[in-house]
């Protein structure tokens, strides 16, 4: 038969033990001060006993928590976490190899009837411009299949360098007028001798975009958006973070938030594939994205998210 007691109704037993044990240890402590010299030797003998039972206490609890079973389980349940999203992201290559097929060869067709009736037409034509039209979302309609299949097999670029801090730059200063349009101040804190990180310039445009539209999501009346790159274990790892104060994710979203094709936006706004494209690019470069946040039902603390990326420095 198992152990009754939850280990969360264990550790609130043992503080609550600990507390009381511990009220008297300053108390028998001044009394050996307070005390003439004889009589207060005998509180400063008990004040040194609870003092060592406490020590013991806490010894043996420590160990019971961080005990070889309890790591081994905490090992074992992110080992299960990393598979679980690699099957998801695997999951996704089958799913986009298969539309890439199916789409692609109707495209393909539309392309090339396209070709051959724009043969027949004048360049100054109105029927001319419409199906350069046609053609030319047929082509995005190419390029988006391309970049999903790019999404689920990566490209072994993890050897090229990026300086982080001109993307981010370059970045803001495309998107800065819609996030000052949007009442969105946001604030850059970059190391100026950051490492180069791996990858190329694309695809960390595409991780930083898909962060900042999120955070304008979460903030569609205006808030305070922060960013900062950071070098980490003496150079060999580089931190990005994003911070904004907007609305939050709800508890019961955030393990759900790096899955392909969830969304909470409304119907139209999204398909669920940017988080999921961020993480996809981050795993390839060797790196780990998390992400902590708090809604309007954690009173005690501000409300927002914070995403903390962390790849090792090329």
């Amino acid at each position: 038969m198992g152990f009754p007691l939850k280990i969360e109704k264990l550790q609130s037993l043992f503080w609550k033990i600990f507390l009381l044990a511990a009220l008297p240890v300053p108390l028998f402590f001044l009394m050996g001060f307070i005390k003439p010299l004889g009589d207060g030797l005998p509180w400063l003998f008990l004040f040194g006993i609870m003092y060592i039972l406490l020590l013991f206490f806490l010894f043996f609890y420590l160990r019971m928590v961080f005990s070889k079973e309890n790591i081994t389980a905490m090992a074992e349940i992110s080992s299960m976490a990393e598979d679980i999203q690699a099957e998801k992201l695997a999951s996704l290559e089958t799913l986009t190899a298969g539309l890439a097929h199916e789409i692609n060869n109707p495209i393909g067709i539309i392309l090339g009837y396209c070709s051959l009736i724009l043969e027949k037409f004048d360049p100054e034509t109105q029927m001319y411009k419409d199906l350069k039209t046609i053609e030319r979302q047929g082509q995005n309609c190419e390029q988006v299949i391309e970049n999903l299949l790019n999404f689920t097999r990566p490209r072994g670029d993890s050897e090229d360098k990026v300086q982080l801090n001109s993307t981010i730059e370059k970045l803001l200063g495309v998107v800065g007028p819609g996030l000052k349009a949007q009442g969105i101040l946001w604030e850059c804190s970059l190391l100026p001798d950051l490492p180069p990180a791996p990858g190329n310039g694309q695809k960390w445009q595409q991780v930083l975009l898909n962060l900042i539209n999120n955070a304008k999501t979460a903030m569609p009346s205006g808030g305070r958006l922060e960013i900062w790159t950071l070098k980490k274990d003496l150079g060999k790892r580089i931190e990005l973070g994003f911070r904004d104060d907007g609305k939050g994710i709800p508890k019961e979203h955030l393990g759900r938030i790096f899955d392909p094709f969830f969304t909470t936006k409304k119907e139209g706004r999204g398909i669920g594939l940017g988080l999921s494209i961020t993480y996809g690019i981050i795993i390839n470069y060797g790196g780990t994205i998390t992400c902590q946040s708090r809604t309007k039902d954690t009173p005690s603390q501000p409300k927002g998210t914070t995403f903390i990326i962390s790849v090792p420095s090329a």
